[in-house]
């Protein structure tokens, strides 16, 4: 996705998850995870806490889905009916806890914070 496509706005809040790269330029499978907002800030106050409060509960059901395999699973099944089924997306392999999976396991590592 060409991040020019969805540039943040004024008001944005993101969660973004930056991926951990070694010195040879790979992906080791961990990331971290950020939430990040874009002024300038029109909206009231409490109106950016709440989407602040939202991101921080999305960014923390992925240390969920690391611990507790049904809820991601679970989360998978709503995903496919929400978006259909990505067959570039392979969540599957990402919880599998095998030494190629890429993330959502009990062994992954993610930071949390706000920027």
């Amino acid at each position: 996705m060409d991040s020019t496509e969805y540039p943040l706005k004024p008001n944005d809040v993101a969660l973004v998850l930056r991926p951990i790269v070694t010195e040879d330029n790979e992906w080791d499978g961990n990331f971290e995870v950020f939430i990040t907002g874009a002024g300038p800030v029109t909206i009231t106050e409490d109106n950016i806490r709440d989407l602040i409060s939202t991101a921080m509960l999305v960014a923390t059901t992925i240390s969920m889905m690391e611990k507790d395999i049904d809820l991601t699973e679970k989360i998978m099944i709503e995903c496919a009916k929400l978006y259909g089924d990505a067959d570039d997306v392979d969540i599957q392999n990402m919880i599998d806890g095998t030494e190629n999976s890429s993330s959502f396991t009990i062994n992954s590592k993610t930071v949390g914070g706000m920027q």
